[in-house]
């Protein structure tokens, strides 16, 4: 008997899961060069081990009212539009794996870091934009919540990634019986 080969939506082309991990990891690169250029070290979106309200006044302060503008006005709009892609990249991780016949499970595992990593990072750069509006009083609960985004954004963007390069496996790899 003929084997027939299972039909698949174009909806997300094959190229799509290299391609869109490639565009997050640019858009990543870009980003830090763009923070770079604009003289304001990301400190406190990098930072693995939390910060508190000394940390922060401490780094707003050393940053001056020059730069803490450029960090509000030109750095955080663009890591905001970077993690709407990646959160994006992820959603249609889950939706592309779906559709080639990926259990639920698996597509979620394999695009979820991405897409939730996103979302966090999106509150994250929110909460970093509402303690620069209102410095220099720094409350403790945005702090807080800023920092707890931070560290959930870090871990889910690594496990993004692992979960990026198993969706290009799994797609590449026909699917059993």
């Amino acid at each position: 008997m003929t084997e027939t080969v299972p039909f698949y939506s174009t909806a997300i082309p094959l190229a799509f899961f290299i391609w869109g991990p490639v565009l997050v990891v640019v858009l990543f690169w870009a980003v830090g060069v763009w923070s770079s250029r604009q003289g304001v070290p990301r400190m406190l979106e990098s930072d693995w081990d939390g910060y508190n309200v000394a940390d922060v006044e401490k780094l707003f302060t050393l940053y001056g009212e020059d730069k803490r503008a450029r960090y509000r006005n030109r750095v955080l709009p663009a890591d905001v539009a970077c993690a709407f892609t990646y959160a994006i990249v992820g959603a249609l991780i889950i939706a592309g794996l779906a559709t080639r016949g990926q259990p639920w499970w698996v597509a979620a595992l394999c695009g979820g870091g991405w897409l939730l990593g996103g979302l966090c990072d999106v509150a994250e750069n929110f909460a970093v934009a509402r303690l620069l509006d209102r410095y220099p009083q720094v409350d403790g609960g945005n702090v807080a919540f800023a920092s707890t985004m931070t560290r959930l954004k870090l871990v889910l963007f690594a496990l993004g990634v692992i979960g990026a390069l198993a969706a290009a496996y799994l797609v590449f790899k026909p699917l059993a019986g």
